[in-house]
């Protein structure tokens, strides 16, 4: 059980009243993905529940304003329903890794697209938070009143912004390989690579957007590029059986309309928070491998300390996307009492 550790609780951003969506479209046989099912009203039969759970389900929606959102689900579509927020870059397809962990045990993946990822519509110049009224009106949609959430990566911060602006409906906090804000942090034990970029975009946002356009296109793609720069374990799972095309195709989903999406996070994440971490209120489990190099483990360790309610488990001799090897040992955090 965790015990919370001087717990103080501040403002909280004021949370969307009354949104609904203007529609929700389906993708169904005209989905891009062919072998996604589409999430229909005879979803709660075994052969539905069996193709969401290795395919998933692929929809659009529209928010009141004409925004578009894109986002899946992912495992037992009768279960416990779990906010997948995906690593910068990265789009919902990224829950497609965890979605055979989530069948078997009951656990029901929501993944959304950040604005300008995937099929969401951008939201020039949004901050930090901004993208929680998107989640928001999807599960007041949905009829979803609590859930959990879970963030990995550059989807960690999104996660607890999803904590702090809905306290009364997020029972319990993930994050895996989260980074932490730089401000309070810093970037020691970072690779040098990763280092310099996040360094370059503090200072200079339209020269990291250029660099990090050159690299894109020197690379040929965002697989590639993330591969170049991994250490040799992340290699290892990034090129692993299981791993390999689900996430190709995740970050080529997500750069498919341009980086409007990278861009967004990235200046959204060296920007102040929106919010202080102190006002996540839900339990919190953090895994962080302790050689990660991309997110330093010194960042879970600052979480664990600042959070009021929070475990970090920390994986020996592990990297950044260590998670991709045991997404059920995560998965677990959620079913246990």
């Amino acid at each position: 059980m965790l015990q919370p550790r001087g717990r103080r609780f501040g403002a909280v951003a004021d949370i969307l009243s009354g949104e609904r969506f203007d529609a929700i479209r389906p993708l169904g046989s005209n989905s891009r993905y062919p072998n996604d099912g589409a999430r229909a009203a005879s979803r709660g039969t075994a052969r539905d529940a069996r193709k969401m759970s290795t395919a998933g389900s692929d929809e659009l929606i529209y928010r009141c304003d004409g925004r578009r959102v894109g986002w899946c689900e992912f495992g037992d579509p009768r279960g416990w329903p779990l906010v997948y927020c995906h690593g910068t870059p990265g789009s919902r397809l990224e829950g497609a890794l965890f979605a055979r962990a989530a069948a078997a045990r009951g656990i029901r993946i929501i993944a959304v697209d950040r604005p300008g990822y995937g099929d969401t519509a951008p939201l020039p110049e949004r901050a930090l938070g901004d993208e929680v009224g998107d989640i928001e009106a999807l599960l007041d949609n949905l009829g979803v009143s609590r859930f959990d959430v879970l963030g990995f990566s550059g989807g960690g911060p999104y996660a607890m912004a999803c904590g702090a602006r809905q306290p009364e409906r997020v029972r319990r906090l993930g994050l895996i390989s989260s980074v932490a804000p730089f401000n309070r942090v810093g970037k020691e034990g970072m690779a040098d690579g990763y280092r310099q970029l996040w360094e370059l975009a503090e200072s200079d946002l339209p020269a990291f957007e250029e660099t990090f356009e050159a690299a894109i296109a020197a690379s040929g793609d965002g697989y590639e590029l993330l591969l170049g720069g991994a250490s040799d374990s992340d290699r290892e799972i990034l090129q692993s059986n299981d791993v390999v095309d689900p996430y190709r195709r995740n970050l080529r989903e997500a750069m498919r309309a341009g980086l409007a999406g990278m861009f967004g996070d990235v200046r959204a994440l060296v920007a102040p928070w929106f919010f202080d971490v102190t006002e996540v209120r839900a339990p919190t489990f953090i895994w962080h491998g302790a050689c990660d190099a991309n997110a330093p483990v010194d960042m879970g360790r600052w979480l664990e300390r600042n959070l009021p309610v929070a475990r970090l488990i920390e994986w020996p001799g592990a990297a950044h996307f260590e998670v991709f090897r045991r997404p059920g040992e995560v998965l677990d955090g959620y079913t246990t009492p």
